[in-house]
This record gives structure tokens, sequence and C-alpha cells, in this order.
């Protein structure tokens, strides 16, 4: 299996509760990365892309059917399947089982054009819980070029969950991520910062080449940085949007390097002690 994956992580200024736009401009950065790098293997879109991230219980409602019905699938889907692409993005699902349940979520589409499957964010954050149920669990995406994890935006500072796709064999991490600025009259913050420190954290924690797209722009009162990353597998940074605009990152990654470093130096996974870590799983 060819190790090696083609990346393109797209930073974008999703419009609050505008479906159609945000769809539209979705389907151009697709045709734009895939016109200009054929050789692209996988994009990734920010969190709640299609819906923008502050909506109202109404909104969401309105705009939010079960994968199978998406019009985003169909569309994009198309497009994975003319280019040979996967594409990853954020949006809001409703469960096929109960109608008045919603999720944030991220679709995997594959190159044939398919949907392979959904991720449902498990940490759901401050005013998500209002309108989205949390996920609970961590499934195992596969391609081409190897297997990958999935994580929405808070799922990200939660070690707990990375390490998990790491042990189910994760051969990459992917991030669709609503990061916002956040400020304090009690003390200093920085999530440009957290948000930097918490992706490589990831990676170098489980030897995995780590990518994220992040939005910009505002809605509504709430603004977003961007710093769309891509990580290698030891914390460093290969590539990364760090301005408040639109844009897309760009990186060719060797996943084979995963177990290379794992037996030179990073035995990190090899020198675990489950046994020791009970208190990690106790409520």
């Amino acid at each position: 299996m060819n190790k090696t994956v083609n990346v393109s992580c797209v930073q974008m200024m999703p419009q609050a509760a505008d479906y159609e736009y945000n769809l539209a401009k979705m389907e151009r950065f697709v045709q734009q990365i895939c016109d200009a790098r054929p050789e692209t293997d996988l994009i990734v879109f920010p969190e709640l892309c299609t819906t923008g991230y502050v909506c109202t219980n109404e909104e969401f409602d309105r705009m939010t059917r079960t994968a199978a019905e998406d019009p985003s699938i169909r569309r994009l889907g198309a497009l994975a399947k003319r280019y040979g692409v996967v594409i990853v993005y954020g949006f809001s699902e409703r469960d096929p089982d109960d109608a008045a349940i919603l999720y944030n979520a991220a679709a995997v589409i594959g190159k044939d054009g398919s949907l392979q499957g959904t991720y449902r964010k498990v940490h759901p954050f401050d005013t998500e819980k209002n309108w989205c149920a949390a996920g609970s669990g961590y499934p195992l995406f596969e391609a081409d070029f190897g297997k990958f994890g999935v994580m929405i935006c808070w799922d990200t500072a939660f070690p707990e969950v990375a390490r998990t796709y790491a042990l189910k064999g994760a051969e990459l991490l992917v991030v669709c991520t609503n990061w916002e600025i956040t400020e304090s009259n009690d003390w200093p913050m920085d999530t440009a910062a957290d948000w930097d420190l918490v992706t490589r954290a990831r990676a170098f924690d489980n030897t995995l080449h780590l990518v994220s797209a992040n939005r910009v722009g505002s809605d509504r009162g709430l603004g977003f940085f961007g710093h769309s990353n891509i990580i290698d597998p030891v914390g460093n940074v290969i590539e990364a949007l760090n301005d408040p605009v639109e844009g897309v990152i760009f990186a060719s990654l060797d996943l084979g390097l995963t177990e290379k470093r794992r037996k030179e130096y990073y035995t990190i996974l090899e020198d675990r002690r489950p046994d020791t870590y009970g208190l990690l799983v106790k409520e």
C-alpha cells in the first residue's frame, strides 16, 4: 500500500445559516484544489462548514438531514468521484433512527464518491450542547493511503481521543474545527496558541501526522482565527495558515514515518503501562 498522501486543508469563511452559499463555496474549493494540484488525495474542510457555527436551534433543525439525505453528500460526492479524492468536512447530521436527535458530525466521502461514514463529535463544547447530542464512538476510516481517524474541534483537547485512534491502528489524524477567539476579563487567554499546542501535542503523543482545517471570519459576533495546520509525527509544523484569511495549505506526507519514528526513538506506545491507568476511565 502506498503510504504517501497529498493533503489539502481548506481554511474558509462560511455564512451562518446559509447552506447553499456554503456548499457552493466548498464545491469551488474542491474544483480549484484538484485543478491546481491533481495529485491531491485528501481534502479537509472545517467543522460545520455547510451551516456555519452560530445558528439557532430552529436554523439547525431546518438545515439538517440524515447523512443519506443531505445534499452535500451527493454534490461533494460527485466531485470526489470526478477527481478521485477523499473529502472530509463538518456538517450537522440528523439521526436516522430518531429525527429529534442532531449531531455535530463530519462526513467522509471516498474517492468513488460514496459516503464512507460519519464521525459524530464526542465532546460538544459550550452552547453546542443546546442543539446537538454527543457521539459515542471513534470509527476508523480506510483509504488507499491508509487508515485515519477524525476529530472535531474540542475533541482535540482530549488526549484519550487521539490515543484511541492510535491504538486502533490509525495512520493519520484528521481534524475539522471551529476553534474560536475567546477573551477573558480575569486572565490572559490566547486560544490560537491553545490550538497550536493541542494539535502538536496530539501528533507527538501518538507519533502520527495530524492535519486540521479551521475557519475564519465571524458568525454573529463570534470570531475565528484560522491556524489550519499540518503537523509531522513528532509535533513539528510542516505547513500552517496563521493569518485570518481564506486559503489552502498543502503537503505531501510519508505516513511510513510513523513506524520508522516509533522504532528509532519515540517508543511511547510500546512503553505504555495500561495496568497503571485505571483512574483514567473512572467517572
